[in-house]
């Protein structure tokens, strides 16, 4: 409630703390926003068991850069693991320690991928699959296990940092001066601008407004701060979904200009090695978790659904332009 608080009510706030709080959460919002995009918009893991909750395996990769799936009374479980301090000569960890968010804690022995025992699973007599060793998978996102909240961080803290520079580029529209006075009036001129601010019809002072102790120096504002500003934005905003490898377009379309699929798709390079990094990576130990449990776990990558939601876009555009032709 205290963004209500901030907007509604800040009467009592300094400059500094008002703008603090405003930096917060400026912060707060678009943090949020990159979050839940990149939570559900990368990609999505078919074929889960039952047993475990989609949101906390994509939330453990989003956070962790992996996730833990691990047998517990027979039903087969995922959490964030964090391996312990055994590993083997390659680097495979034997064992984890799995988090749940009430506390639960437990350490879980790990299947290890191309080691002597390479048959890890068998078929009991009624033909059900079980493990000869171990009880856990580790499954990585990518292969040096970089959690991607990293960059939503970042891109959060550029984004906001943009937006809030944009706040203040328009106040200076509004107010594009720097007031010079001296320190026996600065209370007195502060308050004739508050009440300004507030859009009060008449405002009411104890004495003469000090006009001639206080000297006005411009700023130079125009349009094109504003257009700096939105087009930055929309930069960082590009960036950070050609890091998510989910589109390929250009962050703005301009319906008027003329767009070949090329253009559309200049940066379809760099996000194809991106989501190769991770689909690639994720698929084979997700293939590793499905020998171990006999799932059928599966990665599908968001790239491809939005490439041809683009493409579609293109050539509708480019079907509209031959039906005016031929009218």
């Amino acid at each position: 409630m205290y963004n209500l608080r901030i907007f509604m009510d800040n009467k009592n706030m300094t400059s500094k703390k008002l703008n603090k709080y405003k930096n917060m959460i400026e912060f707060d919002n678009v943090f949020n926003a990159l979050a839940n995009e990149a939570l559900h918009g990368r990609y999505e893991i078919e074929n889960l068991p039952d047993s475990c909750d989609e949101r906390v395996v994509l939330e453990s990769l989003l956070w962790y850069g992996s996730v833990t799936f691990f047998k517990k009374a027979g039903e087969i479980l995922a959490l964030p693991g964090l391996p312990t301090n055994n590993f083997t000569l390659y680097g495979y960890p034997t064992n984890a320690i799995v988090y749940g968010r009430n506390g639960y804690t437990e350490t879980v022995k790990l299947f290890i991928p191309n080691s002597e025992n390479s048959t890890l699973v068998r078929r009991n007599t009624s033909g059900i699959v079980e493990s000869k060793e171990g009880t856990a998978v580790f499954c990585r996102e990518n292969e040096l296990i970089y959690p991607f909240i990293n960059y939503v961080i970042e891109f959060a803290d550029k984004i906001a940092d943009t937006y809030r520079t944009l706040d203040i580029t328009r106040a200076n529209i509004k107010k594009p001066f720097v007031i010079a006075a001296e320190e026996n009036v600065i209370d007195g001129v502060k308050a004739y601008f508050n009440n300004r601010d507030n859009n009060e019809d008449y405002i009411i002072s104890s004495g003469i407004f000090p006009a001639d102790k206080i000297k006005i120096l411009p700023i130079e504002v125009t349009d094109t701060n504003i257009r700096d500003c939105t087009g930055l934005i929309d930069f960082y905003y590009a960036k950070f979904r050609e890091l998510e490898a989910i589109s390929a377009a250009p962050a703005t379309i301009d319906k008027k200009a003329e767009i070949t699929t090329d253009e559309l798709h200049q940066n379809e390079g760099a996000q194809n090695a991106i989501d190769a990094s991770v689909v690639n990576v994720l698929q084979r130990e997700l293939d590793f978790a499905n020998e171990c449990f006999g799932t059928n776990m599966r990665v599908v990558s968001k790239m491809k659904e939005e490439k041809g939601k683009e493409d579609n876009y293109v050539r509708s555009e480019s079907n509209e332009d031959l039906q005016r032709v031929s009218e």
